[in-house]
Parts: C-alpha cells; structure tokens; sequence
C-alpha cells in the first residue's frame, strides 16, 4: 500500500512538472511570436495559458494587448480590466486601458486615483489575498498569546505595557482584517461589463419594445444592476442607466 501511495506521488509530481515546463514553453513561444508580430498566433497561445486556469495579471495584460494589436478594442479593454482586477498597482495596464479608450467612439474615463487611492496601491495592491490572509491571522494569534500572557503573568501586576501592546496590535489585526475583506470583495466581484458587439441600443426596459434611452458602443465600460432573462440593466458612467440585450457583451470577472 506504501508503495502503491509512493509511486502515486512520484507520477503526481512529474505530471504537475511536465504541466508547468509546458505553460513556461508556450508562454515563450506567444512572446516571440508578439515579439515577431504575429498577433493573432500570440493570442492564442496566451489563451491556451489561460485556459490552463492560470489568473495572472500579466498574462492578462499580454492578451489585452494582442487583442488591441489585431484591433479588437472591445476585448482589449476587457483584459486590461481584468489584469487590474489581480493587480490594481499594474501601471502598465492601466496606462494601455487609458489609450485602448481614446479608440472609443463614446468618451469615457478609467479610474482616477486620489491621494487615499494612489496610497492603497502602493500600500496593499502589491499584496496578494492569500497573503494577507496569513498577516491577519498572524495578528490573531499574537492578540491570544499576548492576552493569555496577560491573564497568567500579570494577574495582580501593572498590566500598562501588554494592554499598550494587546491594543496596538488589535489595530493592525483589525485594519488587515477589512484590507483583506474588501480586497476578497473586489476580486470576486462582476458587476462590470464591458461592450463587445460594434453597438447595443439601451431600452427602458428588457426588451425591444419598450422605449430607445441610448446608444453605447464597443468597449463601453459600465455597471450591470441586474438581469432578467436575455437583458440586462445597466448603469453607465454618466449615470444613465437602461436594459442591453446579454448577447452584447462580457462581465470582467476572473
């Protein structure tokens, strides 16, 4: 049994590093392909990374440009959003999003960075979830241990410096603690679209006989409120909001 369970292990591994040295060959053969402008050979051997379940910001990011080379806006946009999605500190995808935009026949704005946002990204972003994860749950058990530490050495005795201690320490827990949630939060989300059909015409209401609100076109980012059946209300940036066909476009999710 031992050795059936060994031999078992050993096959997992050399399994798991023949996957690997395959994705590793294939990302080196979509980079010099992109490197020699072949696009649209790039494209899909990135996409067969991605397929593989790989969620990386880069790969993203390269797909996104493929996409913007081979001139599908639409998806080009759609990628650099995501790649910001994994990682919002990506200055070169964000940079990408902003120009892939200006080919946009309906204007719109990526996200401008305040001074509490531009704080976060240098601050956080860099910091992957299951990262924080383990700082907020080395923060819980250091409050234990000093709070136990508490209770049995100091039971009659000054217990100014562990509770100083105990409370600085609750803080931090406590601010990762809500990094953590929030940034859990904004991976999983997928309340944003973005439009890939050339045009979707917005109405009232979900269907086609109910009264034209507007006319957005390719690459529209937007907010999805809720869907019934084949249609979806959206929110878009000026705050005009209406029902698109699901047919027209992609939530950015991961």
């Amino acid at each position: 049994m031992k050795k059936t369970m060994f031999t078992f292990l050993l096959a997992f591994m050399a399994i798991s590093i023949f996957a690997v040295n395959q994705i590793e060959l294939i990302h080196k053969e979509a980079i010099n392909s992109y490197n020699e402008k072949d696009y649209q050979t790039a494209l899909e051997k990135f996409s067969l990374i991605e397929n593989e379940g790989i969620v990386n910001s880069d790969l993203y990011y390269n797909i996104g440009n493929c996409y913007f080379r081979i001139n599908e806006i639409g998806r080009a946009i759609l990628y650099f959003k995501k790649a910001l999605k994994v990682r919002s500190d990506h200055q070169a995808a964000r940079r990408n999003l902003e120009y892939a935009l200006t080919f946009t026949k309906d204007k719109q704005n990526s996200e401008s960075e305040s001074v509490i946002r531009s704080f976060w990204l240098k601050a956080f972003d860099s910091l992957s979830i299951n990262l924080l994860a383990i700082i907020t749950l080395a923060l819980f058990m250091i409050i234990i241990v000093f709070i136990s530490f508490m209770i049995i050495h100091y039971k009659n005795r000054e217990k100014t410096i562990p509770l100083f201690m105990t409370t600085i320490f609750i803080f931090l827990f406590s601010v990762f603690l809500i990094i953590s949630i929030l940034k859990w939060q904004e991976f999983h989300s997928d309340d944003e679209g973005v439009l890939l059909s050339t045009s979707a015409i917005g109405f009232s209401g979900p269907g086609e006989d109910f009264t034209r609100v507007f006319t957005i076109h390719e690459g529209m980012i937007f907010k999805i409120e809720r869907s019934e059946d084949n249609w979806s209300l959206i929110k878009l940036e000026n705050g005009l909001g209406g029902w698109i066909s699901k047919d027209t476009y992609v939530r950015i999710e991961l």
